[in-house]
Parts: structure tokens; C-alpha cells; sequence
């Protein structure tokens, strides 16, 4: 008797009940089921399967075989995947026995993936490779955007505001243009991003079945979330008032509160993505460690924004007169608004204060690239 298994499976719904199975078990055999209302696993007879190949390998079950894509036999459960209609690709495995009558038991654990029209197939691709880029894109973008530029920009906007008084980008100080340039680019690619995913799944997911089905469900309004966050911060940035105006300080907090709040929620959403195991991870094939080593760099921001807190505070509290805010246009009744207090930060300040940023902005980096590379060789 067999012990265990694993199966591919079509489902129309996403979930389990309606789907077409094929399950490899380890006892060197296919069995095709049927799973119906209530995740009763019925027997089916193994038909439009050929070049089967199934042997276990150090205790893993190693399995190929061929399926028709139709057939005209008149077997309704037969799946046709020449039809337009779209399909759910499930995979489950189990381990235990089967049941006595030979048929499988329900899985302990399963992935579902997109829904999928398998008519789509062309020689220069299928569905399912183009829905894979789309995925990669959608990933690669996200992950370049939160953990890479909107990191950098927030730290710079957060404790850099008296660093550099004597140097200007752009007519600007140091740390504006450079949080500028970060947070229109995270803008750039948190939108294409968004488009590029909403494209893949043709619109909205709705909450799939167990906790993989849920898991993409929140992915899904968390990135929405971040997505109108990102898309609101820079209009409220365009009509911000000018710095001593009363409306200004609610300006200040309003941003602080949107940009700080998307930043939280992305970092969320990033790691509901990947998925703390392979198993749980939106896009399938991605390394655990990754989950991990995003954990890691949120553990490593707070640990840097403690010690830049620290050196900034330090910093102001010589500098109580300082004032670094940025008005819409320059303006010479606003021109103090742009000098620092004569009271500049020492030499070893900006030491401190520019190697503490050189290392954050390499980590990040490094972080994204690694997480990047991963996404795109999957």
C-alpha cells in the first residue's frame, strides 16, 4: 500500500472541489481522481495519460508523464485545456497511507497557482511563462521601490536635514534632492508595478481557498494600499505650503504619517510575497531565505534609525535654531528657511552621520540585488 503522494490537479474555481487530479504515488503508480463537493476524492479512470515514469529517489518521488490536452470520448471531467475558459494549476502532496480502497486521501499541504488559459499557447511562449514575467517584473519593481529607494529616501528626509549646509544639488540642500529624486522613482515603480500585476490576473484576486488563497488575497489589498499611499504623498508634496505658514507643520505630519505608513505596509506585503517557506511564496521556486534575509534588513533599519536618531538629536540640540525646511519656490523673505544655524555639525558629525548612511545605502542595495536576482533566475 502507498504512503504517500504528490499530485498535480486543474480546478475551475481555485478551489479544490471540481478538479481534475493526477496524483503520483509511492508506489510507483498515477492515480487519477476527481475531487468533488465536500473534498471527496472519487476514483477516475486513468485516460489520455501516456509516457508515465514514476520511482522513488531517496525517499522523494520523482514523476513524468504526458496528458492529452482534449478529448472527445464524452468524459465531462477530462478537463479540456484546447478551451478558452481559464484553469487553476494545484499542487498537493500528502503523507500517510492512502485509503483502503486505493483511492488518495485529502493533501496536507498544496499550492495554487494563477489562473491560467492554457489555449494561449504559442510558439513563442505560453500563458504561463508571459503571466511568469509579469510576476518577475511585478516583484523586481517592488522589491527596487521599498526596500531600496524608499528606505534610502525616508532615512535621508528623516535625520539628514542639517548634514551638508554648504552643498547644494540642484539649488537644493543635499538631502532634499536626493529624497526627491528616491521618492519619485519609488512612485515610478510602485505604479508600474501595480499595472503590471493588475494586467497578469486580469483584474482583482478574490480570496482563493486555505491559507495560500488567503495569504494572496492580502497581498493583493496590502499592495493596493501602499500603491494609493505612493500615489498620494507626492500630490500632497506639489501643494505643501511654504515653510512658517500655519498650515505647514499639519502638512509636515500628514506626510510624515502617509510616507512612513506605506513604507510599514510595504515591508508587510514584501514578506507576505515571499513567504517565510518555498511552499507559501507567491512567486513558486523562490529560496526560503529570502524571507529571512528581508526580516534581517528590517531588523538592520531599526537598528541603524536608533543610532541616527541618536547622532541627529545630538546634532539639533546644538543646533536649536536650525531650520532646514524646503518652500515650494525660493523666495527671498524664505531664504533663512534654507541656511542651517551657525552652529554647523562638526567635521566628525558628518563623519558619523556619512558612514552611517554609506553602510545603509550599501546593505539596501545589496539586499535588493541579491532579492532581484533571485526573482528573475526563478
Amino acid at each position: 500500500m502507498a504512503t504517500s503522494y504528490v499530485a498535480l490537479g486543474f480546478s475551475k474555481s481555485g478551489f479544490m472541489r471540481d478538479s481534475d487530479v493526477y496524483a503520483c504515488t509511492s508506489n510507483n503508480v498515477i492515480v487519477r481522481s476527481r475531487n468533488t463537493m465536500g473534498n471527496t476524492n472519487a476514483d477516475q479512470p486513468l485516460i489520455g495519460v501516456s509516457d508515465i515514469n514514476v520511482a522513488m529517489v531517496d525517499g522523494r518521488i520523482e514523476c513524468t508523464f504526458t496528458r492529452e490536452s482534449s478529448r472527445n470520448d464524452g468524459d465531462d471531467n477530462f478537463y479540456n485545456l484546447r478551451d478558452p475558459k481559464k484553469y487553476y494549476i494545484i499542487m498537493s502532496k500528502l503523507s500517510g497511507s492512502l485509503k483502503p480502497d486505493g483511492n488518495i486521501k485529502y493533501h496536507t499541504e498544496r499550492v495554487i497557482g494563477s489562473e491560467t488559459s492554457f489555449s494561449e499557447f504559442t510558439s513563442g511562449g505560453s500563458a504561463v511563462d508571459r503571466k511568469l514575467i509579469l510576476q518577475k517584473a511585478h516583484g523586481c519593481l517592488m522589491m527596487i521601490a521599498w526596500i531600496g529607494l524608499a528606505s534610502i529616501g525616508i532615512t535621508l528626509a528623516r535625520f539628514f536635514k542639517p548634514m551638508w549646509p554648504d552643498t547644494q544639488i540642484f539649488e537644493k540642500p543635499v538631502w532634499f534632492s536626493f529624497h526627491r529624486i528616491c521618492m519619485v522613482l519609488t512612485f515610478l515603480c510602485t505604479v508600474s508595478a501595480f499595472v503590471i500585476i493588475f494586467i497578469s490576473v486580469e483584474g482583482f484576486l478574490e480570496i482563493g481557498e486555505g491559507r495560500s488563497g488567503l495569504l494572496r488575497f492580502l497581498h493583493a489589498i496590502f499592495g493596493t494600499v501602499v500603491t494609493c499611499l505612493a500615489i498620494i504623498n507626492p500630490i500632497m508634496a506639489i501643494f505643501r505650503p511654504h515653510p512658517g505658514e500655519p498650515r505647514r507643520p499639519l502638512f509636515n505630519w500628514a506626510h510624515w504619517a502617509v510616507g512612513t505608513s506605506a513604507h510599514l505596509i510595504a515591508m508587510a506585503t514584501i514578506c507576505l510575497a515571499l513567504g517565510y517557506r518555498s511552499a507559501r511564496s507567491l512567486i513558486n521556486g523562490l529560496p526560503d531565505y529570502l524571507f529571512w534575509l528581508v526580516i534581517g534588513f528590517i531588523i538592520f533599519h531599526i537598528i541603524v534609525w536608533i543610532l541616527l536618531h541618536i547622532k541627529r538629536n545630538n546634532i539639533l540640540n546644538r543646533n536649536s535654531d536650525a531650520s532646514n525646511d524646503i518652500p515650494l519656490q525660493d523666495k527671498p523673505q524664505d531664504s533663512q528657511d534654507n541656511l542651517v544655524d551657525a552652529n554647523k555639525p562638526t567635521s566628525k558629525d558628518t563623519r558619523i552621520m556619512t558612514f552611517l548612511i554609506s553602510v545603509y545605502v550599501l546593505v539596501s542595495l545589496a539586499i535588493v540585488v541579491t532579492v532581484v536576482i533571485n526573482i528573475a533566475l526563478v
